[in-house]
């Protein structure tokens, strides 16, 4: 399953990012994984979209204190963390 997620941010893109790509090798432990992420023109918004094996594990995952650690000291307002939408289907060209 496909998720529209975002989370409010205060470090910029750049940080943020960093420490997305040092989490993967742990959201793919959870069967999980980033597909795309962006921000908005401010860079005090992102907008990712994660697909997920259960979407019960993104949220245990996210909420680890150790998770919501690293993401709290990029900027991350973990307590922002929206999931906008399942996707249903998607194209990508």
């Amino acid at each position: 399953m496909k998720m529209l997620v975002s989370v409010n941010i205060s470090k910029g893109f750049d940080v943020w990012l960093k420490m997305a790509k040092s989490l993967n090798p742990e959201m793919e432990k959870v069967g999980a994984s980033m597909i795309w992420a962006g921000t908005n023109p401010d860079e005090s918004k992102i907008f990712m979209i994660v697909e997920v094996q259960d979407p019960s594990q993104m949220q245990t995952f996210g909420e680890r204190e150790d998770i919501a650690k690293a993401r709290a000291e990029a900027g991350a307002d973990v307590a922002s963390t929206t999931i906008i939408s399942p996707i249903g289907a998607d194209y990508l060209p």
